[in-house]
């Protein structure tokens, strides 16, 4: 018998603690598609502070339960507050390529993986990992997939803005640090009022609050409340993502009406090493 998916559950979680910081290892040599948290006791995501995902050491997710939430049903997904989801395929995408080029093919050069789960305030509470895998990404020969070297990444960004204008920020781009960008969030407190991003001096995204999340919504998105989504593939379409490889610059331009404060997050597709 043979079977294209495996659901089961993970490695146990150390030290769930009311405060504290809980850990697990997962098992690598397959394809990771879902990481899962099932959350018992009084512990809710808005009490999970920090998550992060390592692999060789290296950070590939880095968010707060309430932000992974926010992301997530942003994304389109059918949430339950009894679990915490840490999506690897997008399966919101158009085509199997689309939906599994961000799938963590763990099988590459991976010797660990670990989590890391900070929990503030919770009473009793128990986390039980569930893992869904596939097997090692393959292209028809049997070798290697073109893109199994890649995976999709959460990355984190703090900014503070002192009063309202334009904020230029940074993330890495080039041929030495670049990556390519599926979307990013901006976290604010409620004075975002629009985005615009360069490219080598050419606008590739230029956008109001109302534009923004009309446009998202268009194709099946939900936007978030204080949440600035600037989406290169809301068409589901991977191809369509912002490659910052072979960018000579890259502007980020965020306009606030006010001060404000928040936390950036983006989503790359990207090399194991690289970010």
């Amino acid at each position: 018998m043979s079977v294209g998916k495996l659901t089961r559950n993970g490695l146990p979680m150390a030290n769930v603690v009311a405060t504290g910081m809980a850990t697990n290892q997962v098992t690598p040599g397959r394809t990771l598609q879902l990481l899962q948290f099932a959350l018992g006791g009084t512990i809710t995501k808005a009490m999970i502070t920090m998550f992060k995902l390592k692999a060789n050491g290296r950070t590939l997710i880095e968010a707060t339960g309430t932000e992974l939430d926010k992301i997530n049903t942003y994304r389109g997904h059918v949430l339950n507050s009894t679990f915490l989801d840490i999506p690897f395929y997008d399966e919101k995408m158009l085509t199997e390529l689309d939906r599994a080029v961000t799938s963590f093919d763990t099988s590459q050069g991976v010797a660990n993986i670990t989590t890391e789960m900070t929990i503030v305030g919770a009473v009793s509470p128990t986390v039980k990992p569930i893992v869904v895998e596939t097997a090692a990404q393959k292209d028809v020969s049997g070798a290697a997939a073109p893109y199994a070297a890649l995976v999709g990444k959460i990355l984190r960004y703090p900014f503070s803005q002192a009063s309202g204008g334009t904020l230029p920020i940074t993330v890495p781009f080039g041929p030495q640090s670049g990556a390519i960008i599926k979307r990013v969030h901006i976290f604010h407190n409620g004075n975002m009022t629009g985005a615009t991003v360069k490219q080598d001096g050419m606008i590739v995204h230029e956008s109001l609050t109302t534009e923004n999340n009309a446009m998202l919504t268009r194709s099946g998105r939900t936007p978030q409340t204080n949440m600035y989504t600037i989406d290169f593939v809301s068409d589901g379409n991977i191809r369509n993502a912002l490659d910052t490889r072979d960018a000579r610059s890259l502007e980020w331009l965020l306009t606030f009406a006010a001060a404000d404060n928040g936390i950036i997050l983006v989503e790359y597709l990207d090399k194991l090493g690289n970010l």
